[in-house]
């Protein structure tokens, strides 16, 4: 499977925008009107956004201005029947077919493989469904994108980014049929370097929650860069920040230019300071 549309880039890396979360959070805090957060998003200029069908259905013409690629969500994970809540469940599903979202032109599909569930019927259906979306979307020339991740209730949270579990994961998650891996760093060079290299997909980095600054999250893509990474697909720690605009930017040198945290984040910071908000 060809990967070159999606990191069809002069560095051959890509920086995409997460922009999939009202699948499973509604209307999030940050994300409420989808116009304006799309647009200070695309201000950076991405190369890329991750996206429901939907969404891309009804901005098109936003991102087909924006010369933006469009990597499309195909699963829906919620905890709740309740729109936007958390009761702790785990109500993963299959949502969108592969004829319907090739007909929107994307560079990649997505789809997440979640560890540590205690249903393994659900477990069973993801496996199934990401081995049987490889398939139908092999010969279309539309990467498949899989993000495994330790969402479930047998992995502690302070294990999701451990490197024994993400180097299992990641190893499953090619031998099911992603072409690219959309996975945990594992916080260091050292750590995540050898998981990258014995990867033969190109492997990308996710965000996770929003829980820390945005300088922290730069330090961790500036990582997974020199591990080999080809880029990142993050989303909240980007359009929850104070300055999407200049956080997207900032990216951008860090994954097409080679430059350091130190290099790009500290006019940001001197402007943070100036203005009164916190980086």
């Amino acid at each position: 499977m060809s990967t070159e549309t999606l990191l069809d880039t002069p560095s051959g890396n890509a920086v995409v925008v997460a922009l999939d979360h009202g699948l499973s959070l509604g209307a999030p805090d940050g994300f409420k009107n989808p116009i304006e957060t799309i647009d200070k998003v695309l201000a950076g200029e991405p190369d890329g956004v991750l996206v429901g069908p939907h969404m891309a259905r009804h901005y098109q013409d936003r991102f087909a201005e924006a010369d933006v690629d469009i990597v499309l969500t195909a699963d829906v994970v919620t905890w709740s029947t309740s729109p936007g809540r958390d009761h702790d469940k785990d109500l993963w599903t299959p949502a969108f077919d592969a004829e319907f979202l090739a007909e929107l032109d994307p560079v990649g599909v997505k789809t997440v493989l979640v560890f540590g569930r205690d249903d393994t019927e659900t477990f069973r259906r993801n496996v199934e469904y990401i081995a049987e979306l490889a398939e139908d979307l092999r010969g279309t020339g539309i990467p498949l994108v899989v993000e495994p991740v330790m969402w479930g209730r047998r992995v502690p949270d302070k294990l999701e980014t451990d490197v024994e579990f993400v180097e299992d994961a990641m190893r499953m998650g090619w031998e099911f049929g992603a072409d690219i891996l959309k996975a945990p760093y594992t916080g260091s060079v050292e750590t995540f370097e050898p998981l990258v290299e014995n990867s033969p997909v190109p492997v990308m980095i996710l965000g996770g929650p929003a829980t820390g600054t945005t300088r922290a999250m730069l330090e961790s893509v500036e990582g997974a860069m020199e591990s080999g990474a080809r880029g990142l697909m993050i989303g909240r720690t980007i359009w929850k920040s104070d300055d999407p605009e200049r956080t997207v930017s900032a990216l951008n040198e860090i994954v097409h230019e080679g430059a350091s945290v130190e290099e790009v984040w500290d006019e940001a910071e001197q402007a943070a300071i100036a203005s009164g908000r916190e980086t």
